[in-house]
């Protein structure tokens, strides 16, 4: 193999590796970045090869730091829970982190190569797990607290209603009236809390997504068409039937659209976008041993049918987008802060996931659910 076809090899197989590698050299100068950390780091190998690592990776010392450790000591050095800062928007990616000497055929130290590993798939899927716990734990003490809530409220309700049958006074109807209102207001809360507190029991079938959206529109229809909102689609026709619960995801729809419009009292778009997603990672609770070996245990990759909502409001304070399915927060002076946490829920009952963060063109906020195809 003559020197130019090795040179090929060899950064062909950088180009396949999916983790970041940088390569430095014992005056920390760069001498490779391949193609993952340049989409890591947004910062193009054409504009590195040659510089430090400092001037390149000026505001992250203790990349600079550890890479100065390896060099000096001969002794890798690792970091699970590292971050580099992405130059195209100035935030925080989760990576980790290793870095190992470089030695020559004497075994003395020539510098230094570090990998880089995405984690930003791990973090999502730790967040998702504390979530889940967090709302288990919220569930089982809203379920007691429901249930003791629930008779006197119903008692409440029943004595206003007599009330209001056998007075002839009209004011003093117009406060009961008022009662049984927030009665029935109360209650509906205490449903909400109690979907939170268990797994309902779905009823599974073969559904089409395009139905159930068309469905949810034509039940928003007034508020879309009295503020405005100009409702774009744009729907995959190939996409095969979802499993799952109609009236449940139903609900999960309706919460996003309605949540959506109230974000453009003043008008806006919202689109409604269907595809396929390929690349969805599921990690069965309880996976079956698998003959064969090949790959983490129960952990698979499956197409998901992928619903994405998009508006042009105000979209959401960073704070916020770590809280909005807490139950109780609302960024509205009238949420109950309990929709999204109910259709959180709801959505991994289906073994599915829901996803809300801000535009990446910065024009509002966007949705996403991912459900299995059946």
């Amino acid at each position: 193999m003559t020197s130019d076809s090795l040179k090929t090899y060899y950064e062909n197989i950088l180009a396949s590796i999916q983790d970041g590698i940088i390569v430095v050299s014992n005056d920390y100068a760069i001498t490779t970045f391949n193609p993952a950390i340049e989409e890591m780091s947004g910062i193009s190998s054409s504009h590195v090869i040659g510089k430090s690592l400092e001037s390149v990776f000026s505001g992250e010392s203790r990349l600079v730091e550890l890479t100065g450790k390896t060099i000096g000591s001969g002794v890798t050095y690792s970091d699970s829970d590292f971050q580099i800062i992405r130059r195209r928007d100035r935030k925080p990616f989760p990576v980790s982190l290793v870095i190992s000497p470089l030695s020559d055929e004497n075994g003395n130290t020539t510098g230094a190569i570090l990998v880089l590993r995405d984690m930003t798939r791990a973090r999502e899927l730790e967040d998702t797990l504390k979530k889940a716990d967090r709302l288990a734990s919220l569930g089982t003490l809203a379920a007691g607290m429901a249930h003791e809530i629930k008779n006197p409220l119903g008692g409440l309700r029943g004595a206003a209603q007599l009330l209001k049958e056998e007075t002839g006074d009209e004011k003093y109807k117009e406060y009961l009236d008022v009662i049984i209102k927030e009665a029935d207001r109360v209650n509906s809360l205490v449903e909400n809390l109690l979907n939170l507190s268990g797994p309902k029991p779905l009823k599974l079938k073969s559904v089409n997504i395009h139905k159930i959206l068309d469905g949810v529109l034509l039940l928003e229809k007034g508020i879309l068409t009295e503020s405005g909102i100009k409702v774009i689609r744009i729907y995959d026709p190939s996409i095969p039937s979802v499993i799952a619960d109609e009236g449940q995801i139903t609900q999960v729809l309706l919460n996003i659209v309605k949540n959506a419009a109230e974000a453009m009292p003043n008008g806006g778009e919202l689109t409604l976008i269907t595809k396929i997603f390929y690349d969805y990672i599921i990690i069965p609770p309880h996976p079956p041993l698998r003959k064969g070996g090949g790959g983490e245990l129960g952990r698979r990759e499956t197409k998901m049918v992928l619903v994405e909502v998009l508006d042009t409001g105000g979209g959401f304070q960073e704070d916020a987008l770590s809280q909005v399915f807490t139950p109780f927060f609302s960024t509205k002076s009238k949420g109950t802060g309990l929709g999204l946490a109910v259709s959180h829920k709801i959505v991994e009952d289906h073994r599915g996931r829901i996803k809300v963060q801000n535009r990446t063109d910065g024009k509002g906020a966007a949705v996403q659910v991912f459900l299995p195809i059946a």
